[in-house]
């Protein structure tokens, strides 16, 4: 993984985007072609100070996997939201939960974050498996909330609050916290 957006990743992004798989698993919207005004969208995102933009790439080859990020919905309640998008070739080998896991650490430590929340479809059994690995909790259920492939189909809410990931981190040792 590289935290850091690069120029040179901006096609990439766009591919990614314009995936039909990928696009039918991050958004409510009709999958549809992003063109370069979306590239607009993407530097905004990944500049915003008050988040985290990584690309994700094979350690071996360098190869552009997809995109982690999570950016404040709200400075005042420390709120934040998440999203992953892998290309399909690398779905269901753990590299979403590796690339979630880095981000939602980072987001906590570097941000100091109260939560990070995000929304995933009922028919994405994989990203939701994953989620609940990590340690996200399902806070409710938008039901039938989403069109997708002649269907409704419900969006599951879920969080992580900061104590949460702390009492995840505290169990293997590797940091101690402290809350008022």
């Amino acid at each position: 993984m590289d935290p850091s957006f690069r120029e040179s990743d901006l096609r990439d992004i766009l591919d990614l985007w314009n995936e039909p798989l990928v696009q039918q698993s991050l958004a409510i919207d009709n999958v549809v072609p992003r063109s370069l005004k979306f590239a607009e969208q993407i530097r905004e995102w990944s500049s915003n100070p008050c988040g985290i933009y990584v690309i994700i790439t094979l350690k071996d080859t360098d190869e552009f996997m997809g995109t982690c990020n999570i950016w404040m919905n709200g400075v005042k309640n420390c709120d934040s939201f998440l999203t992953v998008a892998l290309l399909p070739k690398f779905w269901n080998k753990g590299y979403g939960t590796e690339s979630t896991r880095f981000v939602v650490d980072r987001a906590f430590r570097w941000l100091g974050l109260h939560r990070v929340s995000l929304g995933v479809f009922e028919s994405n059994k994989g990203a939701f498996a994953s989620f609940k690995k990590i340690g996200f909790v399902v806070e409710g259920i938008k039901r039938k909330a989403n069109w997708s492939d002649g269907k409704w189909e419900d969006i599951i809410d879920m969080s992580m609050l900061e104590e949460d990931w702390a009492t995840l981190y505290w169990k293997k040792n590797l940091i101690t916290l402290h809350f008022k």
